[in-house]
């Protein structure tokens, strides 16, 4: 034995210690929430899995993914973390199988009841800190890159950073204010973009309340179907969508008269009735000089040095204020890259498709709740972290839960997170108010 630690007496058996000290301040959120208790009154379930209750597995999986636990089969070393345990309220934290044979056992039924119970309390948070009159909804779909044998719904199709490889297909979209999720179904690889989107969409706007004064849609050229903008005109929600560039609209940018609105960037538009489509639309094209060495994107045309990009809109903005409203979706695309890294939507957890549907609604309740935590409970600072960032600060923190005359007390270390930041937090959350 090196001399070093000669006299380091080592013992294992210690069952109040974790390194997810910091979980409380999620687990006390969600009792103001009042989760546990919605999920027991909404859900009507069959039988119990072993010693669990249904709505026990249901926030074991919430909290892991939150906690960073990438698969359901690395929950093992949530299941001797005693402390970790108590602070979330379980007498012992199922084994993985458990939780897959849960999730296996699911049904649609099951599945509705648990998005709908989100959706009531999504339109409650959706108020929170301030109340809100109007909408913007950003529309988009992803490649979840499937790599396991057997998967159901794992289909070629598309996925352009995974070429030739079986996925899933995901049709998302996210309040742009909020940052709230709003609605999402997982599909199989080898539907096209817009495979569902009209029904999907009616989902969508069904979901909003009848106050909402004001309704704006945007989204990319997947979308760019009479089938998806008809309802959109018939109901004056408005919206920018970019326009797939037919050989007839590539036809018409060339004669234009373009306006210069910002160095190297011009503007024009024009009226157009695509076929099928029973009356003009207004179409907003934006040409930018191209550089020396130009980039391709996918979304534009290039033509004598220039680049052009196509949209259709309903909106009465100015041409480049058109742009500049559209430009604005790309957020969208930092909430879809924090899915898949940080909520490991990545990470399928079994190879039945309506078992992986429910992971996937879960998945995106998770989301949610920490969406809704960093908006009315963390510093300014914070609102607008990654759930990565949040773990490392706050959540991730080592801590020993002791018990002190019949009351429990979490130990903390001042080095990792500093006492005004908790003070902050808990007095946040203590006068959180969910009507």
């Amino acid at each position: 034995m090196p001399k070093g630690i000669q006299k380091l007496q080592i013992i294992v058996g210690e069952k109040n210690l974790t390194h997810f000290g910091g979980i409380f301040l999620i687990h006390w959120f969600c009792k103001k929430l009042k989760l546990k208790w919605i999920l027991q009154r909404g859900i009507q379930f069959n039988q119990r899995i072993g010693l669990y209750h249904p709505v026990e597995l249901i926030l074991a999986i919430i909290f892991t993914i939150i906690a960073g636990i990438n698969r359901l089969s690395k929950t093992k070393i949530l299941q001797g973390n005693g402390a970790f345990q108590k602070i979330v309220g379980l007498k012992k934290f199922p084994y993985a199988s458990s939780l897959r044979r849960f999730l296996k056992r699911t049904n649609p039924l099951i599945i509705s009841a648990i998005n709908k119970i989100h959706d009531k309390l999504r339109l409650k948070m959706f108020h929170l800190p301030h109340p809100r009159t109007s909408i913007l909804l950003d529309f988009d779909s992803t490649a979840v890159t499937i790599y396991g044998k057997q998967i159901e719904g794992a289909e070629v199709g598309y996925n352009p950073g995974k070429k030739g490889k079986r996925s899933y297909h995901p049709l998302v979209y996210f309040e742009y204010h909020t940052k709230d999720f709003w609605h999402g179904i997982l599909r199989p690889g080898n539907v096209y973009t817009s495979f569902g989107a009209p029904q999907f969409l009616q989902e969508c706007l069904q979901k909003i309340p009848p106050y909402i004064y004001r309704i704006r849609v945007r989204t990319d050229s997947g979308f760019f179907d009479h089938k998806f903008i008809k309802p959109l005109d018939e109901k004056r929600i408005g919206y920018v969508i970019v326009a797939k560039l037919t050989k007839t609209i590539k036809g018409k940018l060339h004669d234009l008269h373009y306006r210069k609105f910002k160095k190297g960037w011009s503007v024009a538009e024009f009226q157009y009735t695509p076929y099928g489509w029973k009356k003009p639309h207004r179409f907003v094209v934006i040409r930018r000089k191209l550089p020396n060495k130009p980039q391709e994107q996918p979304t534009l045309f290039t033509l004598e040095r220039y680049s052009y990009q196509v949209f259709v809109t309903n909106l009465f903005l100015k041409p480049e204020n058109i742009w500049y409203f559209y430009r604005a979706r790309a957020s969208i695309e930092v909430h879809i890259k924090e899915l898949k890294q940080d909520f490991f939507l990545t990470k399928i957890p079994t190879n039945k498709f309506l078992a992986n549907q429910m992971y996937f609604s879960l998945l995106l309740f998770a989301y949610n709740i920490v969406n809704w935590f960093k908006r009315l409970c963390l510093p300014q600072k914070l609102k607008n972290a990654t759930l990565e960032t949040i773990r490392t600060d706050i959540f991730v923190l080592p801590a020993k839960l002791v018990n002190k005359e019949h009351q429990n007390i979490l130990k903390l270390p001042e080095e990792y997170i500093s006492t005004q930041l908790l003070d902050y937090i808990m007095n946040k959350i203590e006068k959180l108010k969910i009507i």
